[in-house]
Formats: structure tokens, C-alpha cells, sequence
């Protein structure tokens, strides 16, 4: 068998010091792939770095580049914002073998100061998108508390390929997706699938198309029920595909093989 993590982050301080050791362990574990998602510049930097140092046959090792929405409390602002689009577009134009979508971008009204800078999250959105259909790439969506801002964006680029990541709503909203009929739609599970009070986000595994979905760790956050209040790791991602499997009663090879035609047909790889 088979498992991928469609989505984590070795690139960040908490994992990229050791980050061959705990692809090591993700591997031990019936990994045979995973995507370092792209959030800051340093994170767009380490992703990129263990794509290109990471080597070994049978086992894929991709990076997306972009900007969380959330790294604008930092480093962008509407001084900067072409000049970091423009730099980051050359970055991934220069690296194709390696970068495989751009994201992680999107909405994120979690806190309460972030209805503040709405404005330039989307701004800072919706230049991703383009960027996405430029260079024919899928584009890897965050959104948290914000989906009917995420949405008002996206009704205007569904020509594009998305991948909605660690589904934070439920089932009425992944139907909404369903129903936008972008070129193609996946739409990933991590950790928190697996929380005793997230039964409404559980009940929208039901609702999602065999050949939309895909299991993800988002680490080191929303480490799954079994390890939770540890640091998530790739690894992990072996109890997620258990948790689905057992809710779905559907058999553990069987979607890992659906995950795994899922990843390689969203990334293209």
C-alpha cells in the first residue's frame, strides 16, 4: 500500500532542521509522496530546497510556492505586492520540475484583526489565480471563516484546477464547490477530520466525489486524534487514511489507490 500527504510543511522552523529525518519515517510508514506547501518567503525558499536535495526513486517530493493569506500581518502590503508576485512568478517559472501548483493562497477571517486587511487578502487572492491560469497550474486553496469571500473570488476562475485544503466546513459548502464546476476539483482531509466535536466537517467526506478527494497532514499542525497535543509530522498521515477508511467503510488499499491517482492527477506528477 500505498499513502501521500497532499499537503505539509517540512519547510517550517518547527520541521525543516530534520527534514530528511521525518521524510524517512514517512517513507517507513508506506509513504510514497508528499507536497511542502509554500506560505512565507522562507517557506517558499526550504520547500524548494528539499525538492531539489530529495532523491530517491519510487518516492515523489514536490513544493508549491506562494503567500498564506495570514503573511500579511508580516511582509506584504500594497507597496510591495507586485514586486513579491513578480519575483515569485520568475521563481516558479525557473523550477518547473519541482514546483507543482501554486498556494497556499486564499481567505483567512479567523482572527478578529484579519477583517481588517479583507481588502488586500484579496487583492493578494485573486493575483494568485491569475498567476494560476498564466502558467496552467492548479491552485492550492486555504480558507478559514471565510468561505463566502473565498467563493466570491473563485465564481470568476472556474477554468481553474483547485485543490481546497483541510476542509474546514461542511457538507453544504463542499457542495457548493461541487456545483461551481471548476476544470477539476479536489478537495483534502487532515487531522482535524478526526476530532470528537468535528462531526459536521466529518459528514462531508460523504458528500465528496471518489475522485476529489485526498488526505493530508497540513504538519506540524492538526496533529490527528491519536497523536494529538504532539507535533504533527507526515508520517501521521497513516491514521487519517485508517479514520477515513473506517468511517467510509470503504477498504484502506482501495482508497488509498483513489488518493493516489487523485495526487499524481492534481499535481501531474
Amino acid at each position: 500500500m500505498k499513502i501521500y500527504d497532499a499537503h505539509c510543511h517540512l519547510n517550517t522552523t518547527e520541521l525543516y532542521e530534520q527534514w530528511d529525518e521525518y521524510l524517512k519515517k514517512f517513507i517507513d510508514n508506506w509513504g510514497a509522496g508528499i507536497v511542502n506547501v509554500g506560505c512565507d518567503d522562507s517557506c517558499n525558499e526550504k520547500g524548494l530546497i528539499i525538492a531539489q536535495n530529495f532523491d530517491q526513486d519510487g518516492v515523489i517530493v514536490k513544493a508549491t510556492l506562494w503567500y498564506h493569506p495570514e503573511i500579511i500581518w508580516k511582509s506584504i502590503t500594497q507597496n510591495n505586492i507586485e514586486e513579491k508576485i513578480a519575483s515569485l512568478k520568475v521563481l516558479i517559472e525557473g523550477n518547473r520540475e519541482h514546483v507543482v501548483a501554486v498556494g497556499e493562497c486564499g481567505i483567512d477571517l479567523h482572527f478578529v484583526n484579519e477583517t481588517e486587511n479583507l481588502a488586500i487578502q484579496t487583492q493578494l487572492f485573486e493575483v494568485q489565480c491569475v498567476l494560476a491560469r498564466e502558467l496552467d497550474m492548479p491552485l492550492v486553496v486555504h480558507s478559514r471563516d471565510a468561505f463566502n469571500e473565498t467563493l466570491s473570488v473563485l465564481k470568476d476562475y472556474q477554468d481553474l484546477v483547485i485543490y481546497f485544503h483541510c476542509r474546514w466546513y461542511g457538507p453544504d459548502e463542499v457542495q457548493k464547490l461541487i456545483d461551481m464546476k471548476f476544470k477539476k476539483l479536489y478537495i483534502g482531509f487532515c487531522g482535524n477530520v478526526t476530532y470528537k466535536n468535528a462531526e459536521n466537517l466529518r459528514e462531508s467526506l460523504k458528500v465528496v466525489p471518489d475522485g476529489s478527494l485526498l488526505l493530508e497532514t497540513d504538519s506540524p499542525y492538526l496533529a490527528p486524534q491519536i497523536v494529538r497535543g504532539t507535533m504533527n509530522e507526515p508520517m501521521n498521515v497513516k491514521y487519517i487514511y485508517e479514520f477515513v477508511a473506517e468511517y467510509l467503510s470503504v477498504d484502506i488499499k482501495k482508497l488509498a489507490q483513489q488518493c493516489e491517482r487523485n495526487f499524481k492527477e492534481l499535481y501531474n506528477v
